[in-house]
């Protein structure tokens, strides 16, 4: 008989190791290790070498305690399951001390929502649907449902539901990256959702405290945009009262002058004025109409001041009926009206896209009410030379198309851009190319010098004029960004 026949019937003799003690690693490669110690013994009066078996030997080195690996000198105890059993993977369990919260309720908080949303539940499903049964936790639904509410979100049109869907899709996605299903916190997408969730919030309370805001105006304001600014939702409407300031004239009191430079746009608010032009009455305005916005209907944002092409002044209340009138002789008028720095509102205008649309909508509603008002003039007989009266509103109208061009060619970087708004607004006030030419020509610019969109020549002085109007410019430019960051952050 041969030492491997020898060796192999003592291995077929040896008893087998009970599966308890192959439970455990360390237990099943100490046990294999004393069972090839048995078969060495055996075959020691053998001349030949047993063949021992590499597998146990590979056991033994690898559950050798080594500095990297220091699990396998933990000793074995209830507590530690078997190696082949499946573990529950939670939060407690897995995750870095640093991870888990130390406040002992805190911690008993965490582990209750831990147990709560990571507990496998059945969906019962009929077998005539699906023989399979599927399982899910809550923690997985909270993860479908913000992806969900994003996509959702991107259907409405409504900036504060928007707003909502996104807080509570991230408010979802936060819920799933803490009670991982895998157990470990994922940090990364749980401090861009917090970011998220704040920024959103501090918009919607924005929106809360606008809405509670324009609530809070008075009868009257509430009013005056019920019946001339309707267009204009109620958050823009108290937008445009916050930054405008109203004022008050009595009856003979010159609102603006002919001829002077003018940095305002003003709404009627109460009373009538009248509209001089060389002396002459062209026209009047009422509660709701408009002064100086100098083509904001067409879509020019302009800034800085604007040359007055007529006088304004708070007349006598006009009545058509002379006893009526002789009646108030005694009463004056008193004239209310709201208004507003240029480069203010125009700044609110950019940055608010949905209040430039609805003002717009009303400035063009405006042009048809004061149109009326003037044929209304002549039929009530405050017109005594139809001819002349004719001849000044087109005087005026050259007039203010010369002092919006003017305003224009102050700053030439803007011709190239304002030059397409330019041309609508010819076409709705009639401005021919003559009167343009002398627009042009009055602000010391040619046709070919406008269609450049530069000047081609300048003087000494004109070069100083244009380095100085540059430089005023771009600090313009910083004051208006600087601004749009400051109203972000306090609106």
């Amino acid at each position: 008989m041969t030492a491997s026949m020898i060796a192999n019937r003592a291995l077929l003799t040896t008893p087998r190791t009970p599966l308890k003690m192959l439970s455990h690693p360390r237990r099943q490669s100490s046990s294999l290790w004393t069972r090839n110690s048995s078969v060495v013994k055996r075959c020691s009066e053998c001349s030949a070498q047993p063949r021992v078996p590499s597998r146990p030997t590979t056991i033994r080195q690898r559950n050798k305690y080594t500095p990297s690996n220091p699990i396998a000198r933990q000793p074995h105890h209830a507590n530690n399951p078997p190696a082949h059993q499946t573990q529950v993977r939670t939060l407690l369990s897995e995750a870095s001390t640093t991870e888990a919260p130390h406040d002992p309720t805190l911690r008993r908080i965490v582990t209750s929502l831990n147990d709560f949303l990571l507990k496998p539940r059945s969906l019962p499903l009929p077998r005539w649907i699906s023989p399979q049964h599927y399982s899910f936790t809550f923690s997985e639904l909270f993860g479908h449902s913000s992806f969900i509410l994003v996509a959702a979100s991107y259907a409405t049109d409504d900036f504060l539901q928007l707003r909502v869907m996104a807080v509570m899709g991230a408010g979802s996605m936060l819920l799933f990256t803490y009670f991982h299903p895998h157990g470990r916190v994922l940090w990364l997408p749980l401090k861009w959702n917090l970011l998220f969730i704040a920024i959103n919030s501090y918009r919607i309370g924005v929106v809360m405290w606008n809405r509670y805001m324009a609530d809070q105006m008075r009868p009257e304001l509430k009013k005056f945009r019920e019946d001339h600014l309707y267009v204009v939702d109620p958050v823009d409407y108290y937008k445009l009262i916050r930054i405008g300031t109203e004022e008050e004239f009595e009856e003979g009191d010159m609102v603006m002058q002919q001829g002077r430079a003018n940095p305002f746009i003003r709404v009627v608010l109460e009373g009538e004025l009248e509209v001089l032009r060389d002396g002459t009455l062209t026209y009047v305005v009422e509660e709701g109409n408009f002064l100086s916005e100098a083509g904001l209907h067409a879509g020019l944002m302009l800034r800085g001041t604007i040359e007055s092409c007529a006088s304004i002044v708070v007349g006598k209340k006009f009545c058509p009926d002379k006893d009526e009138q002789s009646g108030k002789a005694g009463t004056k008028q008193k004239v209310r009206t709201l208004r507003w720095n240029r480069d203010e509102l125009i700044e609110l205008l950019e940055d608010d896209k949905p209040l430039r649309n609805a003002l717009k909508a009303a400035l063009s509603w405006d042009i048809v009410r004061k149109l009326k008002l003037q044929r209304h003039m002549l039929t009530e007989g405050r017109v005594q030379d139809p001819q002349a009266w004719t001849k000044k509103r087109e005087d005026q109208g050259i007039s203010r198309y010369a002092a919006i061009l003017q305003n224009i060619l102050r700053h030439p970087e803007d011709v190239e851009n304002m030059s397409e708004v330019l041309t609508k607004y010819r076409m709705i006030h009639h401005i021919g190319d003559e009167d343009h030419a002398r627009a042009l020509a009055k602000a010391g610019w040619t046709e070919d010098e406008f269609k450049a969109g530069k000047k081609t020549a300048w003087d000494d002085e004109e070069d100083f004029i244009h380095d100085a109007e540059h430089e005023m410019v771009r600090w313009r430019s910083v004051k208006r960004y600087t601004s749009k960051i400051i109203r972000f952050v306090s609106a």
